[in-house]
């Protein structure tokens, strides 16, 4: 019943407290907690009965009348209210969403990782020549491709259930209780994805670093090297985007962060653009790696990607801060 309350507030909020406004927004109340009531008697769970409630008697222009100005409402149409359960069910997802990302980009990237594995271990065969070393040659391929495969189905498939949810580009909005419960969860988060953060970049440094040691080591002619590079590496991406969206999660949710109000215009942009040049960047790399064998060394084409993207979103928000201003 809260809930209901609680929304019914969230509605009327940006209106006028005339006392013609007040009425009407009691009459909603009413219904809907007699909608509630009725639902609930009638053996429906609780959220079932709360969403049914909003649907049947949640829409303002059912109370208020054409005399009332809504002007000063700021509840435009792209704005949704989530009951607790969507909250929980919504997260539930996210998590798992956040898995399947992490785990398709870190199979991509293990992808050429198996084939340099392979090449090392058949190395000593592959000096006999012959058809066998031709053979071992193309198994060394399956590897690379069934990692791949595995990694765009988890895209693809995870990608259609975020869009069943129907929340992009939607303003979230809650009640009190669930706000500051998901409030009190961020901030428990936090300390994780610092050290998720902390963890990730320090492989991605050590990457190179294991590279060199690997070359000073065992030769400069070796496939291990790169085992060791890309292995970093792919963890270490995985940690960023496993946690980075869990805490995007948080922040969409409470309207903070690159989901405020003010910053969420200015994202669309920034938003569009990170559309296109990160999975650009992924083919330029595919493409260096498989007609030039440049898989060593075209990874480099990533933090270049991301250092350009940052100064890209740093300059356009700061433009458009300024522009606000004039």
């Amino acid at each position: 019943m809260d809930t209901i309350s609680n929304y019914v507030d969230s509605v009327f909020a940006n209106l006028p407290k005339t006392p013609e406004v007040l009425d009407q927004k009691n009459a909603m109340l009413t219904k809907m907690q007699e909608k509630y009531q009725q639902l609930k008697s009638a053996g429906k769970i609780e959220h079932e009965a709360i969403s049914g409630a909003i649907a049947a008697y949640g829409n303002l222009d059912d109370f208020i009348s054409s005399s009332i100005s809504t002007a000063p409402s700021e509840n435009p149409g792209n704005e949704v209210f989530l009951t607790s359960e969507q909250v929980d069910e919504y997260i539930d997802h996210r998590h798992r969403f956040a898995w399947a990302m992490a785990t398709g980009v870190f199979l991509c990237i293990m992808g050429p990782t198996s084939l340099f594995l392979g090449q090392y271990l058949t190395g000593d065969r592959n000096a006999h020549g012959g058809r066998t070393s031709e053979l071992l040659d193309i198994l060394t391929l399956v590897p690379l491709f069934l990692f791949v495969a595995a990694g765009v189905a988890l895209f693809i498939l995870y990608g259609m259930k975020e869009q069943q949810f129907e929340l992009e580009q939607k303003r979230i909005k809650l009640d009190s209780s669930t706000y500051a419960r998901l409030k009190a969860e961020h901030k428990a988060f936090r300390p994780r994805l610092a050290v998720a953060v902390a963890i990730g970049v320090a492989l991605c440094i050590l990457a190179p670093v294991s590279l060199l040691l690997s070359v000073v080591l065992i030769g400069e002619d070796n496939s291990l090297s790169l085992v060791f590079l890309l292995s970093f590496i792919a963890i270490g991406v995985f940690l960023f985007i496993f946690y980075g969206i869990q805490d995007e999660t948080y922040e969409k949710l409470l309207s903070i962060g690159d989901f405020s109000k003010d910053k969420a215009e200015k994202n669309k942009l920034v938003g569009i653009v990170a559309g296109v040049v990160f999975p650009l960047a992924a083919a330029i790399y595919l493409i260096a790696g498989f007609v030039y064998y440049a898989w060593a060394s075209a990874w480099i084409i990533f933090p270049i990607t991301g250092i350009l993207f940052g100064i890209f979103a740093t300059v356009y928000n700061g433009y458009m801060d300024l522009k606000k201003k004039k």
